[in-house]
């Protein structure tokens, strides 16, 4: 069987697709704003890159996993969408090259991210600049914490990138454990994830969100989305020599072909949601027993575990209307190492 002739589908009765769906009225203009802050920082370099990105859709992936977005925090979250899509594509290069400098950019990411939300002056490389644009517009309305948990979601963002680099240029599939520990933090879904909070302009109280149902949540529905993520990207990511891809993970650890690892993947999806739903019941518990809650606290945890479901599901959806998976060529959005202040 050629990669090609894979089929990446769940299963009919896999529990992701009892999942519910929403998409948010505002997906034209997302697909307008993603374009414009790219447009704005001239973050593309070729009409082909460009292409690229619309077909991304990514205007559709954001309003089918924020579904309830409020319409003044749309051009923000359109902007970090746009950032994290190229700067991933970034660090695609062949080679162990993007690691020369890494320390450093990290750095400058988070320069771009100061917790009391203001605007530094200058930013090397358009993408450290267009982030530092979006973060003012995003952080104002945040609370302290919730600045401190998404800077740190970052970070971890940021570092993975290496560790994927180093397995791209040794050419080693990690083993399955190792992997799906790292995975959260090199899929990006943990910012996304928190992401929830200002899409709704609500946040869930800091103990609930400490709590041992809450994070199991948390940890799940991110599981799903990046290991789905890897079954729907595994023509692309074999296209460009990827080898950090828990398919190929599972593959290795089961010595089988790839169909039957993207069943074992799927089986992985399904056993994550049974964890999550579980998890769902003790958390539905915790808040009635809560002394304290407010109306505004329950509604935020509500929405918070509604977008959890909109993920793992829409994210599925809108992988299989994307172009950056339905076509396994190599046209990365980012390439120019002036993005980054690079020489």
């Amino acid at each position: 069987m050629t990669v090609s002739e894979l089929d990446i589908l769940p299963p009919l009765a896999h529990p992701i697709l009892a999942l519910p769906v929403r998409v948010s009225p505002h997906e034209e203009r997302l697909e307008q704003l993603i374009l414009d802050w790219a447009d704005s920082y001239r973050l593309l370099e070729t009409d082909r890159q460009r292409h690229r990105l619309a077909g991304t859709r990514l205007g559709e992936l954001i309003a089918r996993t924020y579904p309830f977005v409020r319409e003044d925090r749309l051009e923000p979250l359109a902007g970090w969408f746009t950032w994290a899509f190229v700067i991933d594509d970034w660090y695609d290069g062949p080679g162990s090259g993007v690691l020369d400098g890494h320390d450093r950019r990290l750095s400058h990411v988070l320069d771009a991210l100061p917790l009391d939300g203001r605007s530094r002056s200058a930013h090397p490389g358009a993408l450290f600049r267009q982030l530092a644009a979006v973060w003012v517009r995003m952080a104002e309305p945040q609370s302290m914490q919730w600045r401190l948990r998404f800077v740190d979601c970052m970070a971890a963002f940021m570092e993975s990138f290496a560790y994927e680099a180093v397995n791209r240029h040794a050419e080693a599939t990690p083993g399955v454990v190792s992997y799906a520990q790292l995975r959260r933090q090199s899929g990006g879904i943990t910012p996304c994830l928190n992401l929830l909070e200002y899409a709704a302009g609500l946040e869930v109280p800091g103990l609930i969100r400490r709590s041992d149902p809450f994070e199991r949540m948390f940890n799940r529905a991110a599981d799903v989305v990046v290991w789905v993520n890897d079954v729907v990207s595994l023509r692309k990511e074999l296209a460009i020599g990827e080898v950090t891809n828990g398919v190929l993970a599972l593959a290795a650890e089961l010595s089988c072909g790839l169909q039957e690892a993207v069943t074992a993947a799927y089986a992985r999806v399904a056993q994550a949601i049974d964890e999550f739903h579980c998890a769902e019941m003790e958390l539905t518990r915790l808040c009635a027993d809560w002394r304290g809650l407010r109306e505004r606290d329950h509604e935020a945890v509500r929405l918070f575990v509604d977008g959890m479901k909109y993920w793992m599901r829409g994210n599925l959806d809108w992988s299989m209307h994307s172009e950056r998976y339905r076509q396994a060529d190599i046209v990365r959005l980012g390439t120019s190492p002036s993005l980054l202040g690079s020489d």
